[in-house]
């Protein structure tokens, strides 16, 4: 473990919408095993990796992973997803429950694009105009089609990728001209209801590109929704009266893709997190006193995962940009087990011996 090399995000800030999901979208283009952690007096963000020791590297890498997108495409080492718009036809990707399947069959002869697919637009519950529901995360305007929202931010960072990925991953600076995508509430927004691409003013592209990129990891794979009169709601949403609330933590035990999977699955899937509001309006999310994880740095042991708060996000109508909300952090003991704090990298764990189920059960 001494091989990984820390880097520091102070661009990426934890409890804003934005930073939070380009973190993850970050993640998941590195193309090796990273942790990603916060710090829990700024609530930046860091990465220890292998292969990458500074952010520079990070930018050579992410800039690589633009040269390798072909023509047409938007997203990295993916050709079949977003389907492209002919020139006066509908959105290809919204479409009803019926033509769901072929669309899926469609997208699934090229690489990657089932799985966009399925993160993106499910086929189990419908709009009020009877198309297929889209992921919350993706949000348009106006004449735009959802593909606009992977393709325009990677067209904006491809002007001046170093420059813009640098800023994105440091220290935020708004392009005039650039829009958020309804993913940086800080970001102003043209109202023009025949707005056809970038119309907005004020985003940071760098992120916002990013940030598109973790759509995957917050898909439609939670059992939610196939219970009679529940929504249904992709990973990290969740029904709040008439609401729908993007929630997530912050934690403090670096952490791998891996690890996180179970730690969404856990936390949203098998519905360990609970959500409900306060008398005054706040929010108040309630989870387990400690989240056991295996350690980075020995899989035989599991220690705490280190949530120190729990961040919150909604849209106020279709229309509006993903916005924190005050949300307040409940521990509940846990009834079966707790777990430790991860001692560091540094730390030698005792050897667990060979006695059986050391691997897991089987």
């Amino acid at each position: 473990m001494s091989s990984l090399n820390r880097v520091d995000l102070p661009g990426l800030i934890g409890d804003e919408p934005l930073g939070f999901l380009a973190a993850v979208g970050l993640m998941d283009q590195l193309m090796e095993t990273s942790y990603l952690c916060w710090d829990r007096q700024d609530r930046h963000a860091i990465l220890y990796c292998r292969r990458h020791s500074s952010v520079a590297d990070l930018v050579d890498h992410l800039t690589r992973q633009l040269d390798r997108i072909e023509h047409g495409a938007a997203i990295p080492h993916t050709s079949g997803f977003p389907v492209r718009r002919r020139r006066g036809a509908p959105d290809p990707l919204r479409v009803r429950p019926a033509d769901y399947r072929s669309l899926l069959e469609r997208v699934s002869r090229s690489s990657g694009g089932r799985h966009w697919l399925e993160a993106t637009v499910t086929e189990r519950a419908t709009d009020e105009d009877g198309f297929c529901v889209v992921n919350p995360l993706v949000a348009v305007r106006g004449r735009q089609t959802l593909g606009s929202f992977w393709y325009y931010p990677m067209r904006d960072v491809r002007q001046d990728p170093r420059r813009l990925l640098t800023e994105a991953l440091t220290s935020w600076r708004r392009v005039d001209g650039s829009e958020g995508w309804l993913l940086d509430h800080r970001a102003s927004y043209s109202t023009h209801p025949g707005l056809r691409g970038p119309g907005g003013s004020g985003a940071v592209p760098g992120a916002t590109w990013l940030a598109t990129l973790a759509v995957t990891t917050f898909g439609y794979r939670r059992r939610n929704g196939v219970e009679a009169g529940r929504p249904v709601l992709p990973n990290g949403w969740f029904r709040l009266g008439a609401e729908d609330v993007f929630l997530w933590p912050l934690w403090t035990l670096p952490a791998s893709s891996n690890v996180l999977s179970a730690v969404w699955n856990v936390g949203w899937a098998s519905d360990a997190w609970k959500l409900d509001r306060e008398r005054d309006g706040t929010l108040r999310a309630s989870i387990g006193t400690t989240h056991g994880v295996p350690a980075p740095n020995s899989i035989d042991h599991a220690v705490d995962l280190g949530i120190f708060t729990m961040c919150a996000a909604v849209r106020h109508g279709t229309q509006g940009p993903l916005t924190p909300v005050p949300t307040a952090t409940l521990r509940r003991a846990d009834e079966w087990s707790s777990y430790p704090a991860w001692a560091g990298w540094d730390w030698r764990y005792p050897d667990v011996g060979d006695y059986p189920g050391k691997y897991g059960w089987g």
